[in-house]
C-alpha cells in the first residue's frame, strides 16, 4: 500500500484496512491511530484512576504494546475495542500495584456551595463513588458511559460474555448509586 494521508478518510475506510495499513508500519496510519483514539483511551483511564498523569502515562503505555502487538493482531479485529482492552488490563496492573485505600474525612462532603466549588465536589463526588466499585463493574461501566461503547463492545473488550457485561453494568449502577448518596449525604 502506498503511504497516504489518511485523516477523514479512515472514518470510511473499514478496520481491517486500516490494521492492514497499521501493520505495514505506515507512519500516517499510526498517527491517525494516536490522534483518533488517544484522547478517549486517556479519558477512559482516568475514570479508572483518578489520577492525570497516571492515566497519561497508562494511555502512552497502551499505544505502545498496541504498537508492539500489532504483527500478532488479526486483520478483522475491533480496533477500539482491542485498544480498550489494553488500556483495561494496564489499569488493573496499575490497581494491583498500588492497593491503596484513600479514605475521606465524613465532613468532606458536607461541604454545600454553589459555583466551581460545587462542581469540584460534585467531581469529588463521582470520583469516591466510582473508588467503591469493584475493578470489573468500574471498567464495564466507564467503557459504557464515558466510551460510548455498546454490551457486545464491552464483552469483547474484557474478554466476558454478553450476559456478564450486562449484569456487571446492573451491579455497578447499584453500587455507584448506593456509594454516590451516602457520600452526599442524601440519604
Amino acid at each position: 500500500m502506498e503511504n497516504v494521508g489518511y485523516g477523514r478518510l479512515t472514518e470510511i475506510m473499514p478496520d481491517s484496512d486500516f490494521v492492514a495499513c497499521l501493520k505495514a508500519g505506515e507512519d500516517a496510519a499510526t498517527g491517525e491511530l494516536v490522534a483518533r483514539y488517544y484522547q478517549p483511551i486517556n479519558r477512559y483511564l482516568y475514570g479508572l484512576v483518578h489520577d492525570s498523569q497516571t492515566a497519561l502515562e497508562l494511555a502512552q503505555e497502551t499505544f505502545l504494546q498496541a504498537h508492539r502487538a500489532l504483527p500478532r493482531l488479526a486483520d478483522d479485529s475491533n480496533l477500539s475495542a482491542w485498544l480498550y482492552r489494553i488500556a483495561t488490563n494496564l489499569a488493573r496492573k496499575h490497581y494491583r500495584r498500588q492497593q491503596l485505600i484513600h479514605w475521606f474525612p465524613l465532613d468532606y462532603f458536607a461541604v454545600h456551595q454553589d459555583g466551581p466549588e460545587k462542581q469540584i465536589v460534585e467531581k469529588d463526588l463521582v470520583g469516591y463513588a466510582l473508588k467503591q466499585l469493584p475493578m470489573d463493574q468500574k471498567v464495564c461501566l466507564l467503557l459504557q458511559v464515558w466510551a460510548g461503547l455498546t454490551c457486545a463492545e464491552i464483552a469483547q473488550a474484557v474478554g466476558k460474555s454478553e450476559a456478564a457485561v450486562k449484569m456487571s453494568l446492573v451491579r455497578a449502577r447499584v453500587c455507584f448509586r448506593d456509594a454516590y448518596t451516602k457520600a452526599s449525604g442524601e440519604e
